[in-house]
C-alpha cells in the first residue's frame, strides 16, 4: 500500500509476541498493519476475522446487506457496520463497505474491504441518524498456509474517521494510528491467537471454567458498558 510505515513502539518481542505491528506516518486517515503466525488453518482464520463482532469491541452491529458469488469461487458482500463512540461528546461512526473474499492457487485466502462512496461508485448505503459516515480505505487480510500447519496472517486497516467533525480536544482519539492498531489490528491477532491456544489446550482455567465462556462474559460486559455510554 502507498503508506509510510513505522514499527509500533512497545510491542513485546519473544515467544509471547503476537507478531510484527506497524503504524502509518503522514498518510491520509489512520492506518495499521500486522503480521503474525497462528496454529489454525486459513479457512478457520478467515471465519474468525470476518466475524468482526466477536473480536472488535467497538463494533455495535454488522449487517450483511447482500452476498454475491463470483465466477472464480469468491464472494462479494455489501456490509453496513455501526461502531460505538468513545465519548458522549461526539457522534458514533458507521461504515458502508464492500468486502471481497477469494482464494489463490497456493491455498491462500484474500479478504479485501473498502467503503462505497460517491467517488468509488456502487449502491448507496443506509443512513442512520446520530451517526457520522466514516470511510474505510483499502483494507483487508492475506492468510497464507504454512507447510507444517497453521497460517501466516497479514492484516491492513486503513480508516478515515472524519476527525475534523469532532471537538478539537477529542481529535487525538480519531487521528491516532496507534489507537487504531490497539483497537482493531492487534485485537484481531490476539483473538485468533487465543482461540488457537484454546484449541491446542495451551490455555487452562481453574475451577473448571471454559475459556470460551469467560471470553463471552468479557464481551458481554464490554458491550453493556458501551451500550450504557452510547445510549
Amino acid at each position: 500500500t502507498a503508506v509510510d510505515w513505522v514499527q509500533m513502539i512497545g510491542m513485546k518481542p519473544g515467544p509471547d509476541s503476537i507478531g510484527i505491528v506497524a503504524i502509518s506516518r503522514n498518510c491520509s486517515g489512520i492506518a495499521a498493519r500486522a503480521c503474525g503466525l497462528v496454529s489454525l488453518e486459513p479457512t478457520k482464520v478467515a471465519e474468525i476475522l470476518k466475524d468482526r463482532l466477536s473480536w472488535y469491541r467497538d463494533c455495535r452491529c454488522l449487517d450483511i446487506a447482500s452476498a454475491i458469488p463470483t465466477g472464480n469461487g469468491g464472494t462479494i458482500e455489501l456490509m453496513y457496520m455501526q461502531t460505538y463512540a468513545p465519548t458522549t461528546l461526539a457522534s458514533a461512526r458507521d461504515f458502508w463497505t464492500m468486502r471481497y473474499t477469494t482464494s489463490l492457487e497456493d491455498g491462500s485466502l484474500v479478504i479485501c474491504e473498502r467503503s462505497l462512496t460517491s467517488s468509488t461508485g456502487g449502491p448507496a448505503g443506509p443512513l442512520a441518524t446520530c451517526f457520522v459516515r466514516a470511510e474505510m480505505l483499502p483494507s483487508g487480510f492475506l492468510i497464507r498456509p504454512c507447510d507444517g500447519g497453521g497460517s501466516i496472517i497479514h492484516i491492513v486497516d486503513h480508516l478515515d474517521l472524519d476527525a475534523w467533525s469532532v471537538p478539537e480536544v477529542l481529535r487525538p482519539l480519531y487521528e491516532s494510528s496507534k489507537i487504531l492498531a490497539q483497537k482493531i489490528t492487534v485485537a484481531a491477532l490476539r483473538h485468533i491467537r487465543q482461540i488457537a491456544q484454546e484449541s491446542n489446550g495451551e490455555i487452562q482455567c481453574s475451577g473448571g471454567r471454559q475459556p470460551a465462556v469467560l471470553r463471552t462474559l468479557s464481551q458481554r460486559l464490554c458491550r453493556g458498558f458501551n451500550d450504557a455510554l452510547n445510549g
